[in-house]
């Protein structure tokens, strides 16, 4: 079991910092993270906690946003078969999605990246769960991740596109309006108390 834990700035409109630890288990992995700042002239505070299996796909996402005084939450589950629900109901528009995208983060970008193993030159388009902030409201998103080189990748989805360089362990470095401003790897402890739901 190990731990890297990954600290990112992000700064154009919406100005935020961002905590996140990743937990590799023989089960699988989680990332576990709290984003703060302000958007839009509001205080905000997004928690989550994303949960893959042994193959690297999503199979559990929680997040509370926090924006002011109003505080929303929502959760994802995704089954074996690849049926996904979402605050427990039936999401029939998200069956084929493997990943989840945290549109607040850089974070799920790794999930991808570990799982995919792309060579060099290669390029995957996967189908992904979009949560979208601050609507908090989940979309199919066909993403395609190419690998420039050993640490670059290119991002598309629809017109967006962006080059982005991750570590060995697949975590963002560097990506769009988001920077990477601390790193550390270390063994498993608790989990911060923020983590609980």
């Amino acid at each position: 079991m190990t731990t890297r834990r990954v600290a990112w700035r992000r700064s154009d409109d919406v100005e935020t910092d961002e905590h996140c630890t990743l937990t590799l288990r023989d089960g699988g992995l989680s990332l576990v993270g709290t984003v703060i700042g302000a958007e839009g002239g509001l205080p905000v505070r997004v928690e989550y906690r994303v949960l893959a299996d042994r193959s690297g796909l999503t199979t559990a996402v929680h997040v509370r946003d926090v924006r002011g005084f109003e505080t929303r939450t929502l959760t994802l589950e995704r089954n074996a078969k690849g049926s996904w629900t979402v605050d427990g109901a039936g999401a029939r528009g998200l069956r084929g999605c493997t990943d989840i995208d945290l549109g607040c983060s850089p974070s799920t970008n790794t999930l991808p990246i570990r799982r995919l193993r792309l060579a060099i030159g290669a390029a995957h388009t996967i189908q992904a769960a979009w949560i979208r902030f601050p609507e908090l409201t989940v979309v199919k998103s066909a993403q395609t991740y190419t690998r420039l080189d050993e640490l670059t990748y290119r991002y598309a989805s629809g017109t967006f596109a962006a080059e982005l360089t991750a570590d060995e362990d697949g975590l963002v470095a560097e990506y769009a309006e988001w920077r990477r401003t601390g790193f550390a790897v270390g063994p498993d402890d608790t989990e911060p108390l923020d983590a609980r739901g």
